[in-house]
């Protein structure tokens, strides 16, 4: 029998081959067990935080498109956005807080779920505007301002041209 042959070549008693074998199959099922948990983690992790980056982007588009079009002179408009990073996720803290040290921990509902206290949405980096009244000053002026005001970016990163 394969045993005998191990205990034999490893000079084990039969107590040792037990103690030996225990601790394989020990080993072998934590390895198994940690393999499931990991697999589960990374599939609560994708359905508990959406990808808000991409909607808060064309949202913001949308809505730029829209609001420029109605600036006198304008016309119709095209919008480009650079994004910086992605949104980011604060999660909520439990502190306790001790004389001598404060301890906090993300709290966690449900099953390994952390709990959103907020959402921060990414920042703008650069604005390229393209309308039809991109070639007169006054617009250009108008548009930069307005763009600069409402993303709260410096006019430097806005940029208008005009559609062909």
């Amino acid at each position: 029998m394969i045993l005998d042959k191990f205990k034999e070549k490893l000079r084990l008693t039969s107590k040792q081959l037990i103690y030996l074998s225990v601790a394989v199959l020990s080993v072998l099922l934590i390895l198994t067990l940690n393999s499931f948990e990991s697999e589960d983690e990374e599939v609560s992790d994708s359905e508990t935080i959406p990808d808000v980056s991409s909607e808060y982007a064309e949202k913001l588009k949308h809505e730029l498109e829209e609001i420029i079009s109605k600036i006198d002179g304008v016309g119709d408009v095209t919008v480009m956005l650079t994004i910086e990073s992605s949104a980011s996720y604060v999660y909520t803290q439990d502190i306790e807080k001790d004389e001598l040290e404060t301890k906090s921990e993300t709290v966690i509902i449900g099953n390994k779920e952390a709990l959103i206290e907020r959402i921060d949405n990414p920042q703008v980096s650069g604005v390229l505007i393209v309308c039809t009244g991109g070639d007169r000053a006054v617009i250009q002026e108008q548009v930069i301002k307005a763009v600069s005001t409402v993303l709260d970016i410096p006019t430097n990163k806005v940029y208008v041209a005009k559609s062909n």
